[in-house]
């Protein structure tokens, strides 16, 4: 699985979710080519479009080259299960494209980002703190990528 997978988010991981958010991503790290993005957020006292319109356009000053896009989006598909999850991560690894998820920051992604991505991806209903979001993420890749190697989750 040689593939890149990349997360290009909003904001740095901040205590009390950035020691988990750095052991998930070092371990997706030892199982494929991965690099974990930030861009600065945006004050939020600036508006909505303000916010938008400049984290948008960092995130896509980011994003790798000829990448398959994957925006976090509440009002994306959802999987079913994380084995279904990894079925999914499967078919993306296999692609020869980079494969880019995007998480927004606290007013979410930039919705014209969200509509420009390949594909939107949802976490589930609830609405979650974007760092988390990326904890959950990088936790379910390297769980994906468990189940495709055959390697035991590590409990």
């Amino acid at each position: 699985m040689a593939r890149l997978l990349q997360v290009v988010a909003v904001g740095r991981l901040r205590p009390p979710l950035a020691e988990a958010g750095r052991e998930y991503e070092a371990r997706v790290a030892q199982m494929a080519a991965f690099r974990a993005d930030e861009v600065a957020a945006e004050p939020v006292q600036h508006g909505p479009d303000q916010v938008f319109r400049r984290e948008g356009a960092r995130m896509r000053d980011r994003v790798a080259a000829g990448a398959h896009v994957v925006a976090l989006d509440v009002g994306g598909r959802a999987p079913r299960s994380s084995d279904a999850f990894a079925a999914w991560l499967g078919r993306r690894v296999e692609d020869p494209r980079p494969t880019a998820f995007l998480i927004g920051g606290a007013l979410g992604l930039d919705p014209a980002l969200a509509r420009e991505a390949d594909e939107r991806l949802s976490l589930g209903p609830l609405t979650m703190p974007h760092q988390l979001a990326r904890v959950v993420l990088t936790e379910q890749l390297y769980r994906g990528l468990c189940t495709l190697s055959g390697h035991p989750y590590p409990r």
